[in-house]
């Protein structure tokens, strides 16, 4: 495949440096996804390329959201999304030398690259759970696979092991981004589920296919979507785990009240549940995390994942326009297809 030329840049000493750009995905701990390059057992980096020039300039954000598709196959917009950067940040920036690599670099006459780096943050659930399961590595657009595997690794580990010709535009990254990652930690806290929220049945959409999916009769369904559904959500002093409060139908009793901490952890039910199945109880596996969400006000979800007899069910819950959106995606465990909907509650 003919690629076009490379920008470049050239310094006051005329040596000429190749422009590139990285594209930095950081999930909801702040851990960066990074492959292991093909043939190079334990050397593992992030997707980056050159900045193409030619008839068509790009940008960099341009080249790392192409780069980050042809060599991991993940798209802007769907399983990653840009982060937003202040404007009066400079640029994240750094050159590294690649002389007496023998390298391509070297003998197109480069002193080596100008790595610009683009920060992204996951907006997919099972990427940031198991990136494995949704990058694709067979290289695409054309392009020629470069990483065997992929996983997510914190900033120091990346520093600490990453080509010793590369650490410093890692350095460079990882000092550049500390306030970008404190920053992630504050939206997380300051996300506003607290309250008692009633669902609008009117409003949503796709609730009794939904409930049919898991396993529900359709008259029941139908009977089980309309009526009320309140619950009460209580932010903890750690402001990133909630304890939710269901009540019955009269909105008065409360059926059940749940905490629901970062990370992985079992809940214990008794007697029926339509969600999990069964009527004699058990154990369900559950995680939960934040996410990056182009659709809500503050750009950010909380998300539940169950591991369910029936199936697997994520909730995603954020708030846009005063709404407290949830939208469930469940996928059977004997099936291949998803059945989704989408709740909307108001405050009560």
């Amino acid at each position: 495949m003919a690629h076009p030329p490379s920008q470049f840049v050239t310094d006051e000493d005329g040596f000429k440096w190749r422009s590139c750009a990285g594209a930095a995905v950081f999930n909801s701990k702040n851990e960066l996804l990074i492959g292991e390059r093909i043939g190079k057992e334990g050397s593992w980096q992030t997707p980056q390329g050159g900045v193409d020039g030619g008839t068509k300039l790009e940008t960099v954000a341009d080249a790392a959201i192409r780069e980050l598709y042809e060599e991991v196959g993940l798209e802007d917009g769907k399983q990653v999304l840009l982060e937003k950067i202040d404007n009066d940040m400079a640029p994240i920036k750094c050159r590294y030398k690649t002389e007496g690599t023998g390298s391509w670099l070297e003998k197109a006459g480069f002193a080596g690259q100008e790595l610009n780096w683009v920060i992204f943050r996951c907006a997919d659930s099972e990427l940031e759970r198991n990136p494995s399961l949704v990058c694709k590595l067979s290289g695409l657009n054309g392009e020629k696979p470069e990483f065997s595997a992929v996983r997510w690794e914190s900033l120091d580990w990346v520093v600490d092991n990453v080509w010793e010709k590369k650490a410093r535009p890692y350095q460079v990254l990882r000092e550049a981004c500390l306030p970008i990652m404190k920053r992630w930690e504050e939206r997380c806290g300051e996300l506003d589920l607290s309250g008692r929220w009633s669902r609008d049945s009117k409003r949503c959409v796709g609730v009794v296919e939904g409930l049919v999916a898991r396993g529900l009769a359709e008259e029941n369904a139908v009977e089980k979507a309309i009526e009320p559904y309140i619950q009460s959500w209580k932010q903890q002093a750690t402001k990133r785990d909630w304890t939710v409060t269901t009540y019955d139908a009269d909105g008065i009793k409360p059926r059940r009240e749940l905490l629901y901490p970062m990370g992985d952890f079992e809940e214990s039910y008794e007697g029926t549940s339509t969600l999990f199945g069964g009527t004699d109880g058990g154990v369900v596996q559950r995680s939960c995390f934040y996410l990056a969400e182009k659709d809500a006000d503050e750009g950010i979800a909380h998300v539940t994942v169950s591991e369910t007899p029936r199936g697997k069910e994520e909730s995603l819950r954020y708030v846009k326009n005063g709404d407290l959106i949830l939208r469930r995606t469940f996928l059977h465990s004997w099936r291949t297809d998803r059945v989704e909907s989408t709740e909307v509650f108001t405050r009560c």
